[in-house]
């Protein structure tokens, strides 16, 4: 009996042994389970970083051999051994350069791709498929990633812009391709894990603070989403405000969603969070800077147009760059980017739409000549340095033609008598009165032996040309900058003011110059762009390079950019397109 018993007692303790073992073994094996599931989501973030930095080094790569190619070719072009790669590399900047549906170009499609590819990747990959838990943390990780993306990709003091020519409004169409991935891959998370904590019977999880900062984050998404798509184009200033309001919502409630350090998600919203916040600082630390005994005199143009001149020029300002204009005693907390158009004094002419820039045009009909503290943020853009080119064409439709003249007056200055460099200059424009806009860069442009210069008015009919001479002083100036976020079509003007503005511009005789004396030519209708496009490239031997800078709407941007694709040939000249489009 007493044997029967030892046996019993040490059958169960080897058991509970045994149990005890088993549950040890299973233990370790979750925590084995979960150590590798973090360590293949941090990977899944390094990974994106991986993809996205390589896309980058090859555009900087790229840059890097454009620069050194231009100044081994400068003189004489390609020979010998650099024909077929040169040749080649043309044929493919044909199709690179050509429109896509929804894109700008070929070029930005394969990009796309590349992001896509990278981000679906690192999105599917090594993921624990056993639970629906764990697809869903890998997408959080991959959502965590694409902010820090996002982020980067908005930064206007980006080190792409020297490191790749390419500043922060080029990028502005990758940084809003990704924040819509941001935002899907945000709410399928969400969506899956919360029909995962559904199976569990774990749904009370979901009012815990941690998850309702999650939560929280994903409403924040849908309202920047919803505000992109409906209040972008139409009503920019609102978005602006709830986008940056969203985001910072957004990186501090993902930063609570996963406060445990052990996690490491939360370094990734610290990391973005604090390259946001240096960005802000800097352009902080320029305005201020450029307050101190700063100021702007406003006078206002026909049709809505404000000429402002800064007493102070930011380090650095060139014409076809543009810079963030605050005038606190129009609206204190705004800040609006507008193309330079002349330096030394620093010059810009803003066309009122709405908000800022129609209390701005009110604010100058009140009191032409009126001097307002202001200061700028900026230059912001990177230029090319046309004097390396034998031909420059330069397109402007309307206020585009805010870049062209910067850039066609600064050319002018650097060539000086030299006929190394031939010029097109064509504007087309609506309203004749808009030429006044551009009094003294018009007569230089006359006057210059190197310029052929090609004015189309839409609005005359017949006869095919003609010739108009201004009926009133006005100060030669410059434009609305492309990069304003305001729409043409936002809104109109009260007629009222500009009855206002007519009798306004003939009492400021003592800041203006007199264009009575002054014809100038033009055409009716609209230009062949193709045809003059072909023309000037088409002219160029293969030993010379062509530059075709344009400014406009998206309409005549896309007749530019195809008639330019269509004529980058691998036995034709050595074509660049630069374009300036209207918005963001």
């Amino acid at each position: 009996m007493a044997n029967s018993t030892g046996t019993t007692n040490s059958t169960g303790t080897a058991s509970a042994a045994a149990a005890k073992s088993a549950a040890a073994a299973a233990k370790a094996k979750q925590a084995l389970a979960k150590a590798m599931r973090q360590r293949n989501n941090e990977n899944s973030v390094k990974f994106l970083a991986a993809g996205a930095v390589g896309i980058m080094v090859i555009f900087m790569l790229s840059h890097l051999i454009h620069a050194i190619y231009k100044r081994a070719t400068r003189k004489s072009g390609p020979k010998g051994a650099l024909r077929f790669p040169v040749a080649i590399s043309r044929n493919i900047k044909s199709v690179l350069l050509r429109k896509v549906p929804g894109l700008p170009s070929v070029g930005h499609t394969l990009v796309v791709l590349g992001y896509a590819a990278t981000t679906i990747t690192v999105a599917f990959v090594n993921i624990e498929w056993t639970t629906l838990n764990g697809w869903a943390k890998r997408l959080g990780w991959v959502t965590c990633g694409n902010i820090t993306l996002i982020t980067f990709l908005a930064l206007k003091n980006t080190p792409l812009a020297f490191l790749t020519a390419y500043s922060y409004e080029r990028l502005n169409i990758l940084h809003r391709i990704a924040g819509y991935a941001t935002v899907f891959f945000g709410i399928l998370h969400a969506v899956i894990y919360t029909i995962a904590e559904s199976k569990s019977h774990s749904l009370l999880t979901l009012i815990e603070d941690k998850q309702i900062m999650g939560i929280t984050a994903g409403f924040a998404m849908l309202i920047s989403l919803s505000t992109a798509l409906l209040l972008r184009k139409l009503r920019y200033e609102i978005f602006y405000v709830v986008h940056i309001v969203m985001f910072m919502l957004i990186v501090i409630t993902v930063a609570m969603h996963r406060p445990n350090p052990k996690s490491k998600s939360v370094y990734i919203m610290v990391f973005t969070g604090s390259i946001w916040v240096a960005d802000r600082l800097i352009r902080f630390a320029k305005i201020s800077f450029f307050t101190f005994g700063n100021s702007a005199t406003i006078t206002p143009l026909s049709h809505g147009g404000t000429q402002i001149v800064m007493k102070k020029s930011p380090f650095g300002a060139r014409p076809g760059a543009h810079c963030f204009l605050w005038i606190p005693g129009v609206r204190a907390a705004e800040t609006h980017p507008f193309t330079i158009t002349s330096v030394n004094p620093l010059k810009l002419v803003v066309k009122a739409h709405d908000g800022f820039t129609r209390d701005l045009h009110r604010a100058a009909l009140e009191a032409p000549g009126r001097v307002l503290r202001a200061s700028v943020d900026g230059p912001y853009g990177t230029q090319p340095n046309f004097t390396t080119f034998n031909k420059v064409v330069l397109i402007a439709g309307g206020s585009g033609a805010s870049y062209t003249f910067g850039v066609v007056i600064d050319l002018l200055r650097k060539i000086g008598q030299s006929k190394g460099t031939s010029i097109e200059f064509i504007w087309v424009v609506k309203n004749k009165e808009m030429i006044t806009w551009f009094s003294s860069e018009l007569q230089t442009l006359s006057a210059s032996p190197s310029v052929a210069l090609h004015i189309h008015n839409t609005s005359l009919t017949s006869p095919a040309s003609s010739t108009y001479t201004p009926t009133f002083p006005v100060p030669p100036t410059a434009v609305l900058s492309p990069a304003s976020p305001l729409s043409p079509a936002s809104s109109k003007l009260d007629s009222s003011l500009e009855k206002e503005l007519g009798s306004q511009l003939r009492k400021e005789s003592s800041s203006v110059m007199s264009l009575d004396a002054m014809s100038i030519p033009l055409k009716s209708g609209r230009p062949d762009l193709p045809v003059m496009i072909t023309g000037a490239i088409e002219s160029a031997s293969i030993e010379e390079r062509v530059a075709v800078a344009a400014c406009g709407p998206e309409g005549m941007m896309e007749v530019v950019r195809r008639s330019v694709a269509a004529n980058v040939k691998g036995n034709g000249a050595g074509v660049e397109l630069f374009l300036e489009q209207f918005g963001w």
